[in-house]
């Protein structure tokens, strides 16, 4: 399998975001691996998006402009469209980390589902944090918690045999997928040592998690009559783990934590006197 390559699409969502959308092409068209196609689906843009398309357009392989019905619709515009093995979603504003990004995933013949690798995610240029996938992908590292969307490679031929995105979902259709696929299909899963993007914090998901539709499409997605099975117990573990976190942070600083270890101790020895004095 050494002299085989796989093939991906990089699909680009972007409504009014002419600049982050030229920083994701530029991105794209200078990585050193050459066996992709590059497809953009715009929302209808009103600013100047369309003028930074068609000044690539020679090197873009698939681009529409007109009104959809929102991200997860528009991303699955781009999976009709495309023809690639994977499948990566890289939104207007985000970028691939580096020239070699994509060489350095597809430097190996990959046969899993889903090839996962790490993100860093910024703010106003400033990096905020970087994402990691998990070493075991069971339901745990799926509750209450995500892996990058933009750092994920997934095969196209999951959408067809599971379905595409849910259009009915604002902010969680991703995760939703990963639940659906990885989760209650058991389909295969490869960790990547690699940086593959810089993701913009100011996406719509980000802004709007503490929002009652974020939730509520949570909710629904963990009340699955399986995953009620044993959503109960994550749930209690979940809540004692966020009734412990001070104690695990006050541990985590070894100087206050001597310090409350000794007022502790000296608070008991304090006790143990005052009851011999009056008693």
């Amino acid at each position: 399998m050494k002299n085989l390559i796989n093939s991906l699409s990089i699909i680009t969502v972007n409504l009014n975001n002419a600049e982050g959308l030229r920083k994701t092409i530029e991105s794209v068209l200078v990585q050193s691996f050459i066996n992709f196609e590059y497809i953009i689906i715009d929302g209808g843009s009103t600013d100047s998006s369309i003028d930074v398309i068609q000044y690539y357009s020679n090197s873009i392989h698939y681009w529409v402009s007109e009104k959809d019905n929102g991200i997860y619709h528009a991303m699955n515009k781009g999976i009709l469209s495309a023809k690639g093995e994977y499948l990566l979603f890289l939104n207007s504003g985000d970028y691939l980390y580096t020239t070699n990004t994509l060489s350095d995933v597809f430097s190996i013949y990959h046969t899993e589902d889903f090839l996962c690798g790490s993100s860093v995610i910024s703010k106003d240029d400033k990096v905020i944090h970087v994402t990691n996938p998990p070493e075991v992908h069971t339901f745990l590292a799926y509750y209450r918690a995500t892996i990058s969307h933009q750092a994920t490679f997934i095969k196209r031929y999951l959408f067809n045999l599971y379905g595409l995105y849910r259009e009915d979902f604002r902010y969680n259709s991703d995760w939703e997928f990963w639940i659906r696929t990885i989760i209650l299909q058991n389909c295969s899963t490869r960790k990547l040592s690699v940086v593959i993007c810089n993701y913009d914090l100011n996406g719509v998901s980000s802004i709007n998690s503490e929002s009652e539709e974020y939730k509520r499409e949570v909710q629904e997605v963990l009340s699955i009559p399986l995953l009620q099975k044993f959503v109960p117990d994550y749930e209690s573990q979940w809540q004692k783990k966020r009734e412990m976190a001070p104690l695990y942070w006050v541990k985590s600083k070894k100087v206050l934590f001597k310090l409350i270890s000794f007022l502790y101790k000296l608070a008991g020895y304090y006790n143990k006197v005052k009851n011999k004095i009056y008693y």
